[in-house]
Order: C-alpha cells, then sequence, then structure tokens
C-alpha cells in the first residue's frame, strides 16, 4: 500500500486540477489513468463507480477518487487523500472569486462559453464510447426509450427533484408493478388449467 499513495497523489492532484468543471467530464481522464494506465481499477469496477457516482447527490469525481483511494490505500489514507483532493478546487474557485471583481464581464462570458464548450465536448465524447460499447447489449428501441426518458427527465423536471436516484426508485416501482402483474396472470392462467 505505500508505494501507491505518491502514484495516487500525484494522479488525484492532476484529476483536479484540470477537472476544474464538471464530474462527468473528467471521468474519461480518470479511466485512461485509473483503469488503462496503472491498472487501480478493473473496467467493471471504473462502470459501477461511474453509475453509483452519477445516482448519488454530490460531486462525483469526489466520489469516484474516495472509491478510488479508499480501494487502493485503506480508509484512513484513501479519507485523507480525498480532503486532499477537495483543496485544489476551493484555491481555484477563490482565484476565480478574486479576478472576477477585477476582470470585464466580456473576458468572463468567453472564459464561460470556452469552459462550456470543452466540457460539452468530452461528455459528449464519453457518451459516444458508452453508447458504442452498450450497442451489442442493448437494441435500438430500448436505447432511444432510455436516451427520451433521460431527456424529457433532465429538460421537463425541475432542479431538485431531478436527482437520478428518483428515477431509479420510479423505474423500480413501475417495474415491480408490472412484474407482479404479471405474476397474478401467470397465476390466474395455471389455476384455469388445472
Amino acid at each position: 500500500m505505500k508505494n501507491k499513495f505518491w502514484p495516487l497523489f500525484i494522479f488525484v492532484l492532476k484529476v483536479m486540477i484540470i477537472g476544474f468543471g464538471g464530474g462527468n467530464a473528467i471521468m474519461p481522464v480518470i479511466k485512461s489513468e485509473a483503469v488503462e494506465k496503472k491498472k487501480w481499477l478493473t473496467i467493471e469496477e471504473f462502470d459501477r463507480m461511474v453509475i453509483v457516482t452519477n445516482m448519488l447527490p454530490g460531486p462525483s469525481v469526489i466520489q469516484a477518487i474516495s472509491f478510488l483511494a479508499i480501494k487502493n490505500l485503506g480508509i484512513f489514507k484513501g479519507i485523507i487523500l480525498t480532503l486532499f483532493a477537495i483543496f485544489p478546487h476551493i484555491l481555484i474557485a477563490l482565484v476565480l472569486y478574486l479576478l472576477a471583481s477585477y476582470l470585464p464581464i466580456n473576458y468572463l462570458y468567453a472564459i464561460s462559453i470556452g469552459a462550456l464548450s470543452v466540457i460539452a465536448g468530452v461528455l459528449l465524447s464519453f457518451g459516444w464510447s458508452y453508447m458504442t460499447k452498450s450497442k451489442n447489449m442493448m437494441n435500438t428501441p430500448l436505447w432511444l426509450l432510455t436516451f427520451l426518458v433521460t431527456l424529457v427527465f433532465c429538460v421537463f423536471v425541475p432542479s431538485p427533484f431531478n436527482l437520478p436516484i428518483f428515477v431509479m426508485i420510479l423505474f423500480f416501482l413501475i417495474l415491480g408493478v408490472v412484474e407482479f402483474c404479471l405474476f397474478k396472470k401467470s397465476k390466474k392462467i395455471q389455476k384455469g388449467d388445472k
């Protein structure tokens, strides 16, 4: 475990400095470094981590770093590394806050547009790679239905209620009702056959 602390420390520092601007935008970097290069996680563990961090409220990069650090270093060192991971964001936010009072508003607009464009491009690339990987697992109608439900949910559900966990609970409630109805129907058919 000792030999993993400093490489993880450098990795966390790198991810947190270049990852200012969004959790899912930095997930490809985490995958490239932690899964493909360093082999700290398997691809299955990474996929589960992405799913869980997107279902939980809060910053997904911190959750991903926490999972990676605790898995590889243990609880105490993992928590210390996670706390350190928050520091670059606090520092960058403080610097941006101080600079915002001195910069003209047009510069702030240009910075925002540039950052949003890069984040959108990285997210589209990340989504495309997952879509092409899942092509063999999901048929097109199911994929389109999932996409449309997600799009409608993201666009039309107001902010405090658009947590993914609500969609999952609703989905499993509907699935449970459908399964229960199918179970009751099969019981009636079995009774009718006797």
